[in-house]
C-alpha cells in the first residue's frame, strides 16, 4: 500500500512510561515542560499524537520493607505532582473521552503503581491524589508481597500479598502483571477476579525470557478481558537485544491473529531502558506501526483500537 493513502494518524495512549523514573534520575528537579531531550518530551508527546500516558510510579526494589516503602512511595507522589507538569491529570472517565477524542486538547496523564510493597503498611486511600486505579504487585524482585520475574527460584503470593490483593478487589482497582513471577501470576488468578492487564511486555515464544509472558498467561489474561500492552524495549524482543518495528508489529500481530485486536494495545516502556529498537526511536514514532497495521490489511477500527482505543476502554471501566 502506498503511504500515501494510509489515514491520518490515530490517537495514541501509551499503557506504560517511565517518564517520572527518567525525570528524577537525569533531569532532577526541572518540570516536564522543561525537558527537551531524551523520549518522552512534552514536544514528542504532540508530535506523534500521543494524547494520553500511563506514567508508572516505580518504587525499586532497593525501598522494599516497612523502614522505607512507604515514605519512598510519598515521596513518588509529591514529585509527580509537582513536577509532571504539561500533562492533564485524569480524573474520571468523561475526562478521559474528552482527551481522547479532541486533537485540540493537551496531552494527559494517568496513573499506575509498579512494586506495591508500600501498600503493606498503607490504606489504598494512598491511591486517590493520583488517581491511581492499577497496581503492580512486584518489580523484579521480592518483596514483602510476592516474588518477581527477575527471582530464581520464586514462589507464590505470601500472607501480606494476599490481603492486598484482597484489598485492590474489594476498592475495584486493576493489577498489573507484567512484572510478577509464574507462580504468583497463577496466584493472583486464583483469588483475583477483578481486572487484569500487563501494561509492558513480550512474548517468551519470540523472546525466551521469564520478564515475557507465555502463551498460557496471555489465554488467560484474554479469558479475563484483559489488555496486552506490546513493549518497544528491545530486550523484551529479541534475545540479541536488536530489535527494529517490524519485531514489535510481530507481537502484535500474534495476540490480534490468535485472539483478537480488541486485547493488544501498546505500553512501549519507554524511559525504562537504555538501547533502542529501529523506527521506534522515541515516543512520537509510534504512529508509525498504525501505517504497518494498514498496510498488512487490519481495519481502521482494528487499528484505533491497538493504537489507544483498548486503553480507553479499559481505564473507562476503572475511572
Amino acid at each position: 500500500m502506498d503511504l500515501h493513502s494510509v489515514p491520518p494518524s490515530f490517537p495514541i495512549v501509551d499503557g506504560h512510561v517511565d517518564v517520572l523514573f527518567e525525570m528524577m534520575e537525569h533531569h532532577s528537579g526541572r518540570r516536564f515542560s522543561e525537558i527537551s531531550s531524551g523520549t518522552v518530551t512534552l514536544d514528542l508527546l504532540k508530535r506523534g499524537n500521543v494524547r494520553i500516558i500511563v506514567s508508572a510510579l516505580y518504587c525499586a526494589d532497593q525501598y522494599n520493607g516497612e523502614e522505607s516503602a512507604a515514605g519512598r512511595f510519598q515521596q513518588l507522589v509529591r514529585y509527580a505532582r509537582d513536577h509532571l507538569d504539561g500533562v492533564v491529570p485524569i480524573g474520571s472517565s468523561r475526562e478521559l473521552q474528552s482527551v481522547y477524542e479532541s486533537p485540540e486538547h493537551e496531552p494527559a496523564v494517568l496513573f499506575l503503581l509498579e512494586n506495591a510493597d508500600a501498600l503493606v503498611d498503607m490504606d489504598l486511600t494512598a491511591l486517590d491524589p493520583l488517581r491511581i486505579r492499577v497496581v503492580g504487585l512486584t518489580h523484579m524482585g521480592s518483596n514483602r508481597i510476592g516474588d518477581g520475574n527477575g527471582v530464581f527460584f520464586p514462589e507464590g503470593l505470601r500472607r501480606e500479598g494476599k490481603e492486598v490483593v484482597r484489598k485492590l478487589k474489594d476498592a475495584g482497582c486493576g493489577v498489573d502483571v507484567a512484572h510478577l513471577s509464574d507462580p504468583c501470576f497463577w496466584d493472583l488468578m486464583d483469588l483475583f477476579e477483578g481486572p487484569v492487564l500487563s501494561s509492558h511486555t513480550g512474548f517468551r515464544f519470540f523472546c525466551n525470557i521469564p520478564r515475557n509472558l507465555n502463551r498460557d498467561q496471555v489465554r488467560v489474561l484474554v479469558e479475563r478481558r484483559g489488555i496486552i500492552g506490546i513493549s518497544v524495549s528491545p530486550d523484551m524482543l529479541a534475545l540479541d537485544g536488536v530489535a527494529k518495528a517490524e519485531d514489535v508489529f510481530r507481537h502484535i500481530d500474534w495476540v490480534t491473529q490468535s485472539f483478537g485486536p480488541e486485547f493488544v494495545a501498546l505500553g512501549s516502556d519507554f524511559c525504562g531502558f537504555f538501547s533502542a529498537t529501529e523506527g521506534v526511536e522515541d515516543i512520537s514514532r509510534l504512529s508509525g506501526l498504525a501505517e504497518r497495521m494498514t498496510r498488512d490489511g487490519y481495519p481502521s477500527e482494528a487499528v484505533q483500537g491497538i493504537m489507544g482505543n483498548n486503553w480507553v476502554r479499559f481505564y473507562s471501566a476503572l475511572l
